[in-house]
């Protein structure tokens, strides 16, 4: 779904419909899970869904509201923008769950700094919106009345903008992170010239 998407649409808005977003895998601590090395066949599936917000050429806003729950922390933290609710909650509960947390972490990996990761990792207690603001989880942080209000301010934003630049910055950012300083001017300087080139010039200058 958020490969098709990539290929027509400006962005993507990922979000709930129930009171919570998402709770992952907390499935209780009375349930005895499998060993770590059991969940590793099963375990490419979630690995290929986080890598496809990582790999969408468009932007994924989430949503957040009520609880964001181990999976439900990395999917936030994978979103490109994250509106949350100011009454939305985050935990990795893995580690209460005698569950090996390797797999929610993945997703927070390049998004969390590592006092937040391993706070999360090894309490599994919850934080509130405002420290997932200061973790980097999230984005923005919001009254649950408002939040319409503001993912519209954002898609308002995103979609007056044309295609091949939200292509290019979503590039950009996908890879000049993990780039030194001069490598990523270097590249912000190549990309730069090719969605400015003839081809692109006049779907830039149409919107």
């Amino acid at each position: 779904m958020i490969d098709e998407a990539g290929k027509t649409s400006k962005f993507i808005v990922y979000r709930s419909a129930g009171a919570d977003f998402c709770t992952g895998r907390d499935r209780g601590t009375n349930v005895r899970p499998k060993e770590a090395l059991d969940y590793k066949d099963s375990s490419e599936d979630v690995f290929g869904f986080y890598d496809s917000f990582r790999r969408s050429p468009i932007p994924v806003i989430g949503v957040v509201q009520g609880r964001a729950l181990g999976m439900g922390s990395a999917v936030a933290a994978l979103c490109d923008i994250t509106i949350a609710c100011d009454d939305a909650r985050f935990a990795l509960t893995e580690m209460a769950n005698r569950t090996l947390p390797t797999i929610a972490m993945s997703g927070l990996i390049d998004r969390v700094g590592r006092k937040g990761i391993t706070y999360l990792t090894y309490t599994a207690l919850e934080v509130d919106a405002p420290t997932a603001l200061a973790y980097g989880i999230v984005s923005l942080v919001v009254p649950k009345a408002d939040v319409e209000a503001a993912l519209a301010r954002v898609i308002s934003a995103i979609g007056s903008e044309p295609l091949p630049a939200i292509h290019a910055t979503k590039e950009y950012i996908g890879i000049a992170l993990d780039l030194d300083v001069r490598s990523a001017t270097a590249y912000a300087k190549n990309l730069h010239a090719t969605v400015r080139s003839e081809e692109h010039t006049s779907e830039l200058q149409s919107h």
